[in-house]
């Protein structure tokens, strides 16, 4: 349309005309890729966080530490507050001369030899020993006996449900009450209700021999600066969330002073000052003492029947005759209302991004359309009255400016479709679009310039609108190779496209690409298919593989598809196992003695390798016998990958 050196740059300039609308298209391009992103993903009406796990799916974990074991068991409904200790307590003895771990003797037979300097005990690591203190509503015996075995059962269902790999417990106990009374004489201030003072007192000292751990909501939390991925760490609980610094400032509690009650006692809106206060035996009478120690073993409990709390007025006493039993109803009534949970629903929990809306970002308009129409490629076209060369060369410019629109379309396309490029589901695919019929492995998006019969676009193509449209994606996703001959082109993009993904997560699949690069086709895949069919899998399964990458199989189920360690369930995954392939992982700590087990006489372990053959340690076993394990190469990949997967504290 020029020659060598261009000398026209004014408006009417043809050359000129069409930069300005390539220009305007390209605005309009730039200006729809900065639309929000929840926009960009919603299309014809689909949620745009539907594939994506929300906060409360990707970000708890399964317990890790003992405060995480410890907000799982007081979780449990009837649980006021639980304790978690390491046991530290001869389970075997190992004899270093015969390199022999045996059982511990229960009881030294008389006149037996003394022990060898040579045999040592050994102190198991991992096992744990949860102290359980009840909420304390239960009125009668038989009713906390029945409340007490229901805790245990829950407990143990939800411990062993998120046990850590290479941890067991060992016991767990619901601690007895120790009932402490007192004696006590309150001067207080002008308050129109003494029955609810005096419940109120009786709640604050409550309170301070067995604090409740508060649980919070998520509006709560955030109210109280935590970030996001704090207030979801560690395991999602049904009642709520415990904030760290609650569990931390509430202390399991060994003993009871006089001072302490004194301060919580001042603190009483009402009371103005402690004239007396002591603690009271059985019957009521006074103790000299200052400082109740409590029982490992139990927890302290404010004995009401047995207490007397006194009320003075500037040294008037209080009658207190018209108060008695309502001020204990009133107690018990407050006692029970913060006894009593209700289990969060799942939109008190959820933090999602706000809707999208669907911007049609895919909808594009011929440059055609806006070109002057002295020019006569619109809509309003030619007269019928100008040559058929004229004619002719309208048409060659249209042809010409296919070009342009054909490139522009599919850009719009593909920002339309940036959430499949960036999905790890395997797509459906399109009904209507017969170029959509393997959308998991496109790269490149394209659509057919839009002409309702007004441009004449269908009289400058040469192929139908199916043809076209087929050929135009094939040339589009692949330009060398025009045919189709070769098998899912985009495939190599949309691999690098989960590789971005995967290292979103701290995550790669390289070794394993470069495994898999040397084997042939496999259940009717390539190499290359597979990898991206192992990478989609894993994540789809991130948030279970990512929550659950420390636990161990639950040992109160069946083991099955379903009851697996999250280390297997990593293994599978990063190594490319089939869900009915079988291999073992086997927990030392589970073949420990135990007590009372009439089985374990004499030696356990014969020519045993180290001193203690329990703790915290694993074994797996692969069946050797498949043709995949015999390969060199591939048994080298499986025990370096379960050295990169397996936790660094177990061996």
């Amino acid at each position: 349309m020029a020659g060598d050196t261009w000398t026209d740059h004014n408006a009417h300039d043809p050359g000129i005309t069409i930069l300005e609308q390539l220009c305007y298209a390209l605005t309009d391009l730039g200006y729809r890729s900065q639309f929000a992103l929840p926009d960009l993903l919603t299309r014809a009406g689909h949620d745009p966080c539907a594939d994506l796990p929300a906060p409360a799916q990707i970000l708890p974990t399964s317990p890790v530490t003992i405060s995480d074991l410890r907000k799982l068991v007081i979780d449990v409904p009837g649980v006021r507050n639980a304790w978690i200790d390491l046991v530290d307590e001869p389970a075997a003895s190992f004899d270093s001369a015969n390199r022999e771990v045996s059982p511990l003797a229960l009881a030294t037979t008389p006149g037996a030899a003394a022990p060898s300097p040579n045999v040592s005990e050994i102190r198991i690591q991992g096992l744990l020993r949860v102290r359980i203190e009840m909420s304390g509503v239960e009125k009668t015996v038989e009713e906390r006996s029945e409340a007490a075995r229901a805790i245990r059962l829950e407990a143990a269902r939800r411990l062993h449900r998120c046990r850590p790999l290479g941890v067991d417990v060992h016991e767990i106990l619901v601690l007895d009450d120790e009932p402490i009374s007192l004696g006590a004489t309150l001067e207080i201030g002008a308050v129109g209700d003494a029955t609810r003072l005096l419940a109120s007192i009786y709640q604050s000292i409550a309170g301070y021999f067995s604090p409740a751990v508060p649980f919070r909501t998520l509006a709560e939390m955030l109210e109280r600066g935590r970030r996001v991925d704090e207030i979801f760490e560690g395991p999602l609980l049904d009642h709520g969330f415990i904030d760290d610094e609650d569990l931390a400032g509430i202390e399991r509690c060994n003993s009871v002073r006089i001072s302490d009650l004194i301060r919580v006692l001042m603190a009483v809106p009402g009371v103005l000052a402690v004239k007396s206060l002591h603690f009271t035996d059985g019957d009521g009478k006074p103790l000299k003492d200052w400082l109740l120690t409590v029982d490992a073993d139990k927890t302290p409990r404010f004995d009401l029947e047995k207490s007397e709390i006194r009320l003075e007025r500037r040294g008037l006493r209080i009658d207190q005759a018209g108060i008695i039993g309502a001020e204990q109803v009133l107690y018990e009534s407050l006692r029970c209302e913060t006894a009593r949970r209700s289990p969060f629903g799942e939109h008190e929990s959820e933090l999602r991004p706000p809707p999208g809306r669907d911007r049609h970002v895919a909808n594009y308009h011929s440059i055609q359309e806006h070109f002057p129409m002295t020019y006569g490629i619109g809509a309003a076209g030619l007269p019928q009255s100008v040559p058929p060369a004229r004619h002719a060369l309208a048409k060659q410019l249209k042809a010409y400016l296919m070009f342009y629109d054909q490139l522009l379309a599919n850009q719009f396309a593909q920002l339309a479709n940036v959430g499949k490029l960036f999905s790890f589901h395997d797509e459906a695919p399109d009904a209507n679009d017969a170029a959509d019929a393997d959308d998991s492995y496109r790269s490149y998006f394209s659509q057919v310039v839009p002409d309702d019969g007004v441009l004449g676009l269908d009289e400058i193509r040469v192929w139908g609108p199916d043809e076209h449209r087929a050929r135009l994606q094939r040339i589009t996703e692949e330009p060398s190779d025009p045919a189709g001959s070769k098998s899912k082109p985009g495939l190599q993009r949309r691999n690098r496209f989960l590789d971005h993904l995967l290292a979103r997560f701290g995550e790669q699949f390289h070794d394993y690409a470069l495994l898999q690069a040397g084997e042939g086709a496999a259940a009717g895949m390539t190499p290359a298919e597979r990898l991206a069919r192992d990478k989609r899998a894993f994540l789809r399964d991130y948030p279970r593989i990512g929550r659950d990458r420390g636990i161990a199989f639950n040992l109160l189920e069946p083991a099955g598809a379903d009851n697996r360690s999250g280390l297997e369930w990593r293994l599978r995954r990063k190594l490319g196992i089939a869900d009915d392939d079988r291999f073992y992982l086997l927990e030392h700590i589970l073949l420990r003695p135990l007590p009372g087990d009439v089985y374990q006489s004499g030696p356990l372990f014969r020519d045993a390798q180290v001193r203690d053959p329990y703790s915290l340690q694993i074994s797996l076993v692969f069946p050797g016998w498949i043709k995949r394990y015999r390969d060199p190469n591939f048994r080298q990949f499986v025990e370096q990958t379960v050295v990169d997967e397996t936790p660094a504290h177990l061996s």
